[in-house]
């Protein structure tokens, strides 16, 4: 009986047993999942508002096992927000009773789906899933302890919607696969991972390692590889990236990142990151502004905690880069950077700097093309292959870089760098040599200021450059080396014609020190310059008309920039600069009057020589020593020296040989005639001391021979004819000797009209004076000039014909010179002696008249001769009949003088009544001109008779009565002209 009561309370244990395990089966196998499934989409739409729906739910009570099939989440406009297959969690509760934690075998989650989108204004679409809780949540620092053996995510789908930006944009992240292993939320232990993802535009995610969340840490490796950069910037970048981008990105990288004490610390090791095929465009339609086919940065190392980043390598290839200056003068890229937001805060700097090193920089066959649209032509520069290598690059103070720099220029020319930097302090030790630099290709910029062509000449420049910062923050720069402009030439764009041109200009021994403001050079050597310079009708030089005037200073106006260059300037000390040597080698030079009345061309060549000392130094004097030829055929020395700060300056200017024809036109242009013939050597000597001009004009002209007369009412009035006759010696040459003085104070001082008044005074001294010259060619000091004579008479006195034989012999070497002379009376001293002879005529007509009276045949009085007896007999009768009153008859009937006993049989009646009636004899011009016409005539016949001069030679010209002279001597004029 106790044994069938014990059984019977084992079934009816066993019973209960069996029917609590049953009701747990049913509930968990039926009811709970039926109740999940009706339940928890209620419950979700309560707790979010927005509907779910769920397919199917099973668990297994036994096993702890529940799986979850067919969820959905819509969003509140009906859009499916979330959605998955399947989700699958397995719990095993032995171990989680043993291990006092939540012990889960597995979580697997399968085709899960989640809609992201964003809005304009910036609201994500589960922004409204995230209500705000006003009453202060309790601080819980305790971790839920959570084992989990293994979780996953297979086959996820993320699908992106952003209509923030200007341009919406989607993106489909699929498939998406997490695997984490040995999960737990226990302090110190960590769980490995690993996730991968592919985004549907092109490229892929995969993230190994481990993780740790009490505390938070993680280490691994991760990998974004083959990533398009369109992708990058219109999902994440639109507001600050503007500009289309293209290529694909790489990165990869060893890292360890912890989060313990408030404090974030990461760590990578070799890590890379890499653009390919990278393309920088203002938009998609247009050209590429970057191109490169490969940029690499490797063996990346980066510690946040020590502020340590090291790079072993970033390099660079196959790059091409397009930049320009707009018309306003900004670069294309200073237009693409975004602009800072008004009333950002800048940054605060970081009070541990950082450590940087960069194991080698190399840059292989990048290209530049810039282009300048400032200009009204814009240039195009280009400069490929460009290579660049630096090593050892670092931040650290002291750290050498060294590096080196090639570049070809447009094609043809290069630059080259090669030296050591140093980033803190900033200083640079470089060696530059650039080479075949074509000038052409900067013609747009000579455009700005001159009317010139640039037709051909290279740049060229070795040295070695220093840089620096000083103590006051300011950058120190030095050069050292040389520089060179091979074969130049410009051509005038007006007349189409050679400028200036040269060989070779080599600027030797440079040495520029930019801070101290100080500038010299050893030697500045050109080899066979060529100018054209050429004096316009206007007195203006041809170089006026290349020049292109500054139109803000033309108007009185400066730039900003302009004048803040001058205030700078003058706060810094003046420059000193200082040229050893200026060395010419064969110049020369094409020269053009057109200024004169007929236009005057030269030629300079086989110009030599140079000028040395010149400086800044306010007591420097430049020496100057230049040689040359004119034509070909006239050398030409140029040697002095010149202060140009004190205006001191003693220059010598001698042309040797010098064919006058050849400068005809300033002969025309001075005196109005050609040249036929000569050949001029002219020494020409300048002083100036203390503003105070003192020069000498030494001129020895041979053979000269005037050509023909050209208009010019300019001209000075001047007989030249005569005066270069005058001026010949025997040899046929002219030696003038013209001095000048003035004060450069003068306002009216002028150095051309100086010269031409001076000489216009040595030969106006010749002409004026031409008797002297022509006496000082025998050694006489006689005035040639005049002839005297005896009052009324016209014989020539042993004195005069003395002068005559030496006016003679002067003629005779003055072949072309004729002798003008002009007979000369004077009432005052000749009338009284030839009045005789009138009296003597008046007598003849009385005795005439007597004859004539008898009748017969008549008698003019030039033809009849008067006796002694006669010549008293009508002097007493004229004396009488004009004087009654001084004559009486005696008592012998004879006449006599009142008052005295002279009568007619004395001789003294007739001296008294000779002189009366002379007296009363007004003067006859006649009888004048006749006897100057006798002296001239006696002149002409010595010099002709007796001083052999040919009678073609002599002109006697009219006579003259009482003529302009000097003093009362009874003279005769004579006058020089040249045939």
């Amino acid at each position: 009986m106790k044994i069938r009561h014990t059984v019977s309370k084992i079934k009816i244990a066993v019973f209960i047993a069996a029917g609590l395990l049953g009701i747990y089966a049913a509930l968990g196998f039926y009811v709970l999942p039926m109740l999940v499934k009706s339940k928890l989409p209620a419950f979700v739409e309560q707790e979010t508002g927005r509907k779910a729906s769920l397919v199917a739910v099973s668990f297994d009570p036994f096993s702890l096992q529940l799986s979850l099939q067919g969820f959905e989440l819509q969003e509140p406009d009906g859009q499916p927000f979330t959605r998955f297959d399947d989700f699958y969690i397995d719990i095993d509760a032995l171990q989680s009773i043993s291990q006092s934690a939540l012990v889960i075998d597995k979580v697997s989650l399968n085709k899960p789906v989640v809609r992201i989108a964003r809005d304009k204004g910036g609201a994500f679409n589960f922004k409204d899933l995230f209500k705000s809780n006003n009453e202060a949540e309790r601080e819980d620092t305790a971790v839920f302890p959570l084992n989990i053996a293994k979780l996953s995510i297979t086959e996820g789908k993320l699908d992106w919607e952003d209509v923030h930006f200007n341009s919406p944009e989607k993106e489909a992240v699929y498939p998406i696969n997490l695997n984490i292993e040995n999960f737990t939320t226990q302090a110190d232990n960590s769980s490995n991972f690993g996730l991968t993802l592919e985004l549907n535009s092109g490229g892929k995610l995969d993230w190994q390692g481990v993780i740790g969340l009490n505390p938070l840490s993680s280490s691994g490796r991760i990998k974004l590889d083959n990533v398009p950069l369109p992708r990058i910037r219109a999902l994440a970048l639109q507001d600050v990236v503007q500009q289309d981008l293209q290529g694909y990105e790489l990165l990869e990288a060893d890292y360890k990142a912890d989060y313990a004490d408030d404090k974030f610390n990461v760590s990578v090791n070799q890590g890379k990151f890499e653009l390919r095929d990278f393309q920088v465009s203002e938009t998609a339609q247009d050209k590429a502004l970057v191109k490169m086919l490969k940029f690499a940065v490797t063996g990346v190392g980066f510690n946040l905690e020590k502020h340590e980043l090291t790079i072993e390598s970033v390099s660079a290839n196959d790059a091409d880069v397009k930049a320009w200056l707009n018309a306003e003068g900004v670069l294309n890229y200073q237009a693409l950077l975004p602009v800072a937001k008004a009333g950002a805060t800048p940054a605060e700097p970081e009070q541990t700097p950082w450590n940087i090193k960069v194991g080698n920089i190399v840059l292989d066959n990048f290209g530049l093309s810039f282009e300048d649209r400032t200009l009204k032509k814009p240039v195009t520069l280009t400069a490929k292959p460009i290579n660049l290598k630096l090593e050892n690059f670092s931040n650290t103070a002291g750290a050498s870089l060294p590096f080196q720099l090639n570049a070809q220029v447009n094609e043809t020319g290069s630059i080259k760098l090669d030296g050591n930097a140093v980033i803190e302090p900033l200083s640079a030790q470089l060696a530059v040599e650039v080479k075949d630099i074509a000038l052409e290709n900067f013609q747009a910029y000579v455009d700005k200021f001159a009317r010139l062509d640039v037709i051909d000449g290279t740049l060229a420049v070795d040295g070695k450059v220093a840089v620096a910062k000083s103590a006051e923050d300011k950058l120190d720069i030095k050069f050292t080396g040389n520089s060179q402009i091979a074969r130049l030439l410009t051509r005038d764009q007006l007349k189409n014609k050679d400028f200036v041109k040269w060989e070779n200009l080599t600027l030797s021994g440079i040495d520029v020190d930019l801070t101290a403001n100080q500038y010299s050079a050893e030697t500045l050597t050109i080899n066979k310059p060529y100018a054209r310079v050429i004096i316009k009708q206007d007195k203006t030089v041809n170089f006026g008309d290349i020049l292109i005037a500054d139109k803000s200073v033309r108007k009185g106006k400066q730039s900003a920039n302009v004048q803040a260059a001058k205030s700078a300037q003058t706060k810094t000390s003046k420059p000193e600069f200082k040229l050893g040597k200026i060395q010419i080698v064969d110049g020369s030079s094409d020269f053009s009057d057109l200024s004169l009345i007929l236009p005057f061309s030269a030629q300079i060549k086989s110009l030599d020589g140079g000028a040395s000392h010149i400086s800044s130094d306010q007591k420097s004097t430049v020496k100057v020593d230049l040689k040359g030829t004119a034509y070909d055929l006239a050398p030409v020395d140029v040697k002095g020296e010149i202060s140009p700060y004190l205006g001191d300056y003693d220059v010598t200017v001698k042309f040797t040989g010098m064919p006058m024809p050849l400068i005809s036109s300033y002969m025309v242009q001075f005196a109005g005639y050609k040249v036929e013939k000569g050949k001029m050597t002219l020494e020409l000597n300048y002083k100036v001391a203390n503003r105070e001009l003192t020069a000498s004009n030494n001129i020895l002209i041979d053979k000269f021979e005037l050509g023909e007369k050209v208009e010019n009412p300019n001209a000075v009035s001047l007989p030249l004819e005569l005066a270069v006759a005058l001026m010949k010696d025997a040899d046929g040459k002219i030696k003038l000797h013209v001095p000048i003085t003035g004060s450069l104070d003068d306002p009216k001082f002028s150095v051309s009209h100086i010269v031409v008044d001076a000489l216009v005074n040595s030969i106006g001294k010749v002409i004026s004076s031409p008797f002297r010259a022509l006496a000082s060619l025998i050694g006489s000091e006689q005035d040639l000039s005049t002839i005297s004579f005896a009052a009324g008479d016209a014989v020539l006195s042993k004195q005069q014909i003395g002068k005559l034989d030496d006016l003679a012999k002067a003629l005779k070497t003055r072949p072309v010179l004729d002798l003008e002379i002009k007979g000369a009376a004077f009432q005052e001293q000749d009338w009284p002696e030839v009045s005789d002879d009138a009296l003597y005529d008046q007598l003849k007509r009385i005795k005439a008249a007597e004859i004539n009276k008898q009748g017969g045949r008549k008698i003019r009085a030039e033809h009849v001769v008067i006796s002694d007896q006669d010549y008293r007999r009508l002097m007493e009768q004229l004396f009488v009949e004009k004087f009654p009153l001084m004559v009486e008859k005696s008592l012998l009937g004879a006449t006599r003088l009142v008052g005295s006993k002279a009568d007619t049989s004395t001789d003294e009646f007739y001296a008294v009544a000779k002189q009366k009636l002379s007296a009363i004899i007004k003067p006859e011009e006649q009888r004048l001109k006749s006897l100057a016409a006798e002296r001239a005539q006696a002149i002409a016949n010595y010099i002709v008779q007796k001083g052999g001069i040919a009678n073609e030679r002599i002109f006697i010209l009219d006579t003259a009565i009482d003529p302009q002279r000097e003093g009362n001597g009874i003279v005769s004029l004579l006058s020089l002209r040249a045939d």
